[in-house]
């Protein structure tokens, strides 16, 4: 007999979005990234409509003081996304350094999202997952996105045993940008700036309980313009894609 799924409760996303945005300057000096339009919508619409699909209602934007208020005047309260929008406003120091800033509002497991992704990665199953482990900190990781460089295997003598361009690779997951934790994650935050290159590695070294859930689901950023263009078109509107296919 099948059992009934445990209901999750309430939690709070972090969605990281005060980045500057350097390598898609110029377009970053006039509009912050979280802010570009991507199929009629700022891709923002995008990050808080899919946690609100998962059920994370309440949503704390961690916002350069750059560029808060572009964020701030579309945003509002978060009301007309149909959830709760609050704010943590800091400058520009790194990933770990905002979270850290904002580590007050944080009442329980939470969610660490990058606001320059989108997935479909199911949240809700990784949510489950990483109560299920006891984990202190989940990441997100995909078996489904292809490497993009050509990747070789030598052996001893120098000889080429294994070579393929832009490969999916299973058995080196990539990260999706998107982490559930407990509270005691930030206890690690003064370990350094960055939360994948310094504070993550320095988790798992202390021998911290931390979990991998593995999704085929890829996931798609807007960190450069070549990533932009296919996250445009991912994320285009049903109706134009259909149009093109026609023409096609």
């Amino acid at each position: 007999m099948l059992r009934p799924r445990q209901r999750l409760g309430p939690l709070k996303a972090f969605v990281l979005a005060g980045g500057a945005g350097t390598r898609l300057s110029p377009l970053t000096s006039y509009v912050p990234k979280g802010m570009i339009p991507i199929g009629g919508r700022p891709f923002i619409d995008y990050v808080v409509s899919y946690l609100s699909k998962h059920g994370v209602k309440n949503i704390m934007m961690l916002l350069s003081d750059a560029d808060s208020e572009v964020f701030r005047n579309h945003l509002d309260d978060g009301s007309k996304f149909g959830v709760n929008i609050g704010y943590s406003i800091s400058p520009r120091m790194g990933t770990a350094a905002a979270l850290k800033e904002a580590s007050a509002h944080v009442d329980g497991t939470f969610v660490v999202y990058y606001g320059d992704v989108f997935t479909d990665l199911d949240l809700s199953e990784m949510i489950r997952y990483h109560k299920s482990k006891g984990a202190m900190c989940t990441l997100a990781l995909s078996t489904g996105v292809k490497i993009d460089y050509g990747v070789g295997r030598v052996d001893r003598d120098g000889r080429i045993e294994y070579f393929a361009e832009k490969p999916i690779l299973p058995e080196y997951p990539v990260s999706i940008g998107v982490y559930v934790c407990e509270p005691r994650f930030l206890t690690y935050l003064s370990s350094g700036t960055d939360l994948a290159a310094d504070i993550l590695p320095q988790v798992i070294t202390k021998g911290e309980k931390v979990y991998g859930f593995l999704t085929k689901e890829r996931h798609y950023d807007i960190g450069s313009f070549k990533q932009l263009d296919e996250a445009k078109e991912v994320l285009k509107p049903e109706k134009s894609r259909k149009k093109q296919s026609a023409v096609g």
